[in-house]
């Protein structure tokens, strides 16, 4: 069964929606303005709200986190990002020596333990 791309509902609604502008553009020019006017003054007002107000808060917020991390990095100097390590010197490459001959020892493997002696 195949899906629609939008609901009836919703598509119903778009088309009234276009219609009621259009309507409004060619019988009330005037009024159409005003409310493209009313919706983006809204719109400067949430944003103005958002910068200004709550941005602040949260700023105060972040501050005080990085004020807690560089404490943090100066009680803990390991913790965090991986420092930079210091050179190293540079030694000279020993030369490897032979690897002495290994012998296998061999062992009571076909013995079976007695559990009862145990």
């Amino acid at each position: 069964m195949r899906r629609r791309a939008i609901h009836p509902l919703v598509g119903l609604m778009i088309l009234l929606g276009t219609l009621g502008i259009v309507y409004t553009l060619f019988a009330h020019p005037t009024v159409l303005f005003r409310q493209l006017l009313f919706v983006a003054l809204f719109l400067a007002a949430i944003y103005l709200f958002y910068r200004f107000i709550y941005q602040r808060r949260t700023d105060k917020d972040r501050l005080s986190y990085l004020k807690a991390v560089r404490q943090s990095k100066k009680l803990h100097p390991r913790s965090g990002r991986k420092q930079a390590k210091p050179a190293k010197l540079k030694r000279p490459l020993k030369k490897r020596t032979a690897i002495p001959h290994l012998t296998v020892i061999e062992g009571k493997k076909g013995k079976k333990k007695n559990r009862a002696s145990f």
